[in-house]
């Protein structure tokens, strides 16, 4: 019975009350009668902009919060009228934008057809190859729906960047303090050598002062004209050449160049980065030689034709403390037939004692018109190594000096590269499939 009677009773309240004309809405925002109630001033538009972060803006609150800890690997910046990413790869430099992003604030939408400008697009690289970009436009952010007006954020403009902003040098662009260190010290005069090397073969040496002044003066004053966009494209990326410098206490430091642009990889998961400099040009026409003079041969083996031959004789047989053979490369044309060889390891080694075992006579000759050649490149542990030419049955003391050699020994020589071709062709088969 009681709930029958409670339920009647409410209903008999209301009744009364709206007869006495007191009926109170229970919904929020209306008058009494039930109407809405006023307002102060006209109600916001939907799409009003509302001032926020930039960072939130962009959506990337999670960034904000993580970058001190999880730090980008790389912030580059881009120009159309440079057309090519610069990056810099020192935390201070990007832990700076990353601060300045964060200060700034967007504070409006630019009308339609007003903003725009020359635009700079900043791009952070996360250690895992994501990228994060944001780009300005004479001073707006610029979206794909328009432009917004942005303040704060003056460090941004601080920050420099090879190929936008002066002050570089090929050194700042390791981010090494090594490096760093050995172009700041090097008129100590703690150089012991400087050489150069192509395409991962042999390093030709020279000790002359004069030269490796040379080398290092152009490498100092040569300045970054701008980064290469599409390397696969426009540069020949089999071609290397690598400028070596030897130190008093055998340390080394190498400036390695692909077809013109110097490259630096600083960061793996970046990449390597190609820099065309203004002022190297010059570098590839330095006469690298090594400073000995050629004594005079007496005959015997081809370790007393010249200095490095010895030097590589000494190493393979392990009386150079320290020093090793690192690795040979074979350029030959033998019977018509041009291949190349690279030789690591106990292969390197067993080739090194084979061809440095070699005798030659005392008396000069001068070999026949297409003679087979074979080019012998080896590289020892120092970065240093002789260069060995063989033309026919002869081999090279210097340009224009030629010793005959062993014709026994020389036929072994090319039957042995004949033999290690083939067992690579073997191997390169087997892998591709090519034999069961």
């Amino acid at each position: 019975m009681k709930k029958i009677l409670v339920p009647l009773a409410a209903l008999a309240l209301c009744l009364c009350l709206a007869g006495c004309g007191h009926f109170v809405s229970i919904m929020p925002g209306t008058e009494a009668d039930g109407s809405l109630a006023p307002v102060d001033g006209p109600p916001e538009a939907a799409d009003a902009f509302h001032e926020r972060a930039l960072m939130e803006f962009l959506g990337w609150t999670e960034f904000a919060s993580s970058y001190y800890k999880d730090t980008p690997v790389a912030l580059s910046i881009y120009t159309p009228e440079r057309g090519y990413n610069s990056p810099v790869f020192d935390r201070a430099s990007i832990i700076a934008a990353c601060d300045a992003l964060r200060s700034m604030r967007v504070t409006g939408k630019q009308p339609a057809g007003q903003g725009g400008g020359a635009q700079t697009v900043y791009t952070f690289t996360l250690a895992d190859g994501s990228k994060l970009s944001v780009t300005f436009a004479g001073g707006d952010l610029s979206m794909t729906d328009g432009d917004y007006t942005v303040s704060g954020g003056e460090g941004l403009g601080q920050i420099s960047f090879p190929g936008y902003h002066e002050g570089w040098d090929i050194f700042d662009l390791y981010y090494d303090d090594a490096i760093r260190a050995f172009a700041d010290g090097f008129d100590q005069g703690q150089m012991l050598s400087v050489g150069r090397r192509f395409n991962g073969g042999a390093t030709l040496s020279s000790r002359d002062p004069a030269v490796i002044g040379q080398v290092f003066s152009l490498l100092a004053n040569a300045r970054v004209a701008r980064v290469e966009e599409n390397p696969d494209q426009n540069i020949d990326l089999t071609q290397t050449t690598d400028y070596v410098f030897t130190l008093a206490d055998n340390s080394y430091y190498t400036f390695s160049f692909t077809g013109p642009c110097l490259t630096v990889t600083v960061n793996d998961d970046y990449g390597p980065v190609y820099y065309w400099l203004d002022g190297a040009d010059e570098l590839s026409s330095v006469s690298i030689l090594p400073e000995s003079t050629v004594p005079q041969f007496a005959g015997g083996p081809i370790t007393g034709l010249r200095e490095d031959i010895g030097q590589a004789y000494a190493a393979v047989y392990g009386q150079l403390p320290g020093i090793s053979v690192e690795g040979v490369f074979v350029d030959y044309n033998i019977q018509g037939q041009h291949g190349y060889l690279t030789l690591d390891g106990g292969t390197a080694a067993s080739f090194v004692q084979q061809v440095t075992a070699i005798t030659a006579d005392a008396a000069t000759t001068v070999p026949p018109e297409g003679s087979d050649v074979i080019t012998v490149f080896v590289t020892l542990s120092d970065q240093s190594g002789p260069i060995i030419v063989f033309n026919g049955d002869t081999v090279q003391q210097m340009v224009g000096i030629n010793h005959q050699c062993d014709y026994t020994a020389m036929a072994n020589l090319r039957a042995s590269i004949q033999q290690l071709a083939q067992d690579e062709r073997n191997i390169t088969e087997m892998v591709s499939g090519g034999t069961n």
